[in-house]
């Protein structure tokens, strides 16, 4: 055997050992739970002690003053509705349609009708923390892109008009730099009402200039 074999030979059984290594390491890696992209698992999550606490924020949220200041989801009635559960998704109408197609039609297919009667409000990952998303009218399949990213997602409900990027998440989750947007829906675009932000230390919910 000549010694260029033997080179070979050496690094393919190299190769072979390390690729078995690293298998049996991460054997059972498919099976861990994945976080949610919203988490943030900060080390002192669970503690009581500082403003990213768990147990501290949930105080703040039960406590919080300002709440009455904040929209309110039965003010702005859906006055326009659909029945249809076979949302065809435009993908030409807006260009994040040709971006996000699989998103949007996997997105709606599954939520259907969540927002105003007649859209379906569609959310996926754009990096760590972060949510992109559009509004798809489910009779045109018209694609509305969302006005801004959000770090905690947003809430909505099918009988209004009502749309909140990122609503506090407590529990360790919020953080003093994250707005509340507040958009009232038209009919063709989202028209911003307020935006908010949850001061921690003062404990209470204060309007942003």
């Amino acid at each position: 055997m000549n010694k260029k074999i033997k080179v070979m030979l050496l690094i393919s059984t190299i190769l072979t050992g390390t690729w078995g290594y690293f298998f049996w390491k991460f054997r059972d890696i498919g099976n861990i739970s994945v976080t949610p992209m919203y988490v943030q698992n900060d080390q002192n999550s669970s503690s009581e002690e500082g403003p990213y606490g768990e147990k501290f924020q949930e105080k703040i949220f039960m406590e919080i003053k300002g709440k009455e200041k904040l929209p309110k989801f039965e003010d702005f009635p859906a006055t326009e509705f659909s029945n249809n559960k076979n949302i065809v998704v435009d993908i030409n109408s807006d260009p994040i349609g040709r971006m996000y197609r699989t998103a949007l039609r996997y997105s709606v297919g599954i939520i259907g009708i969540n927002f105003a009667g007649k859209y379906s409000v569609a959310q996926w990952g754009c990096g760590s923390t972060c949510q992109d998303g559009a509004i798809v009218d489910a009779d045109t399949g018209h694609v509305y892109p969302l006005p801004s990213l959000m770090v905690t997602g947003f809430e909505a409900r099918k009988d209004s008009r009502l749309l909140i990027q990122n609503p506090p998440i407590m529990k360790g989750n919020w953080r003093d730099w994250y707005q509340m947007r507040y958009w009232e829906w038209t009919g063709k675009s989202l028209k911003l009402l307020g935006v908010y932000k949850v001061d921690l230390a003062k404990r209470e919910i204060v309007e942003v200039k």
